[in-house]
């Protein structure tokens, strides 16, 4: 059975008419936009304007010979090569697309949904924003600092301070592991003593939420978004920061 050429390049993006005017080009050779419409069965009109958005595309190709303008259809591989550029440059969007999906869905209207599920890498990402949004000037976070180390690599650590620069804003820290850093002055850290436990990941509590993100594996990211919840939250972490030994918050 004959292959569908009229289907194929339909499914692949290209219209009805830059379909037949390639086809019948492809099938002629070099000639005439007259020849070319007559053979496609269109206009004149309607195939001048076939060709220009073919050669847009790198399908088609024109040159003149005397007096005479002479169009030709690209061979059918220089058509793969583009179609394959095309699903590349989509793929490309999509993926973009997906890193603005996190914006996106804080920018719908109507009741927003009380909790938020996020993950890979944009995570943690997704949180920064969120952190922004709720416009708090403090938040306090308990941290596995082995953990970030391990699973966090310096370039995505760069990323996230572009979207908060972490010396706007104050932070009280319970923590395991070491720092290995020079302390921030804006921060205040109180180390989790180990006979307490271990765990993988950290837990912030900001404005009217509570976040949970896990480190191993694939990164997750829970955002409660929910005043007694955060409230609660803020209580026994008060509590833990004075058997910690900080000082109470202002």
């Amino acid at each position: 059975m004959p292959s569908d050429f009229t289907r194929f390049f339909l499914d692949l993006g290209l219209s009805a008419t830059e379909t037949a005017t390639y086809l019948a080009s492809l099938q002629i050779g070099p000639t005439s936009v007259q020849e070319i419409a007559k053979k496609a069965r269109l206009s004149r009109t309607t195939t001048y304007e076939a060709i220009a958005s073919l050669q847009e595309r790198g399908l088609m190709s024109t040159y003149q010979h005397g007096k005479k303008k002479f169009f030709s259809a690209e061979d059918p591989e220089r058509a793969v090569a583009h179609f394959r550029g095309k699903i590349g440059e989509l793929q490309s969007q999509i993926e973009s697309f997906s890193r603005i999906v996190p914006e996106l869905q804080m920018l719908a209207g109507g009741e927003r949904p009380a909790v938020r599920f996020f993950e890979g890498r944009e995570a943690l990402l997704a949180l920064f924003r969120d952190l922004v949004s709720a416009n708090s000037d403090y938040f306090d976070e308990v941290s596995n600092f082995d953990d970030i180390y391990e699973y966090l690599d310096s370039e995505y650590i760069r990323e996230l301070q572009k979207i908060l620069n972490p010396t706007k804003i104050r932070l009280r820290l319970l923590h395991r592991g070491e720092l290995r850093r020079v302390p921030r002055e804006h921060v205040e850290y109180c180390p989790l003593k180990p006979e307490l436990g271990n765990f993988h990941g950290d837990i912030w509590i900001y404005g009217d939420r509570i976040a949970f993100v896990s480190f191993k594996g694939k990164i997750i990211a829970i955002i409660i978004e929910s005043k007694p919840f955060a409230q609660t939250a803020r209580v026994l972490f008060e509590a833990a920061w004075r058997m910690c030994g900080g000082k109470r918050a202002d």
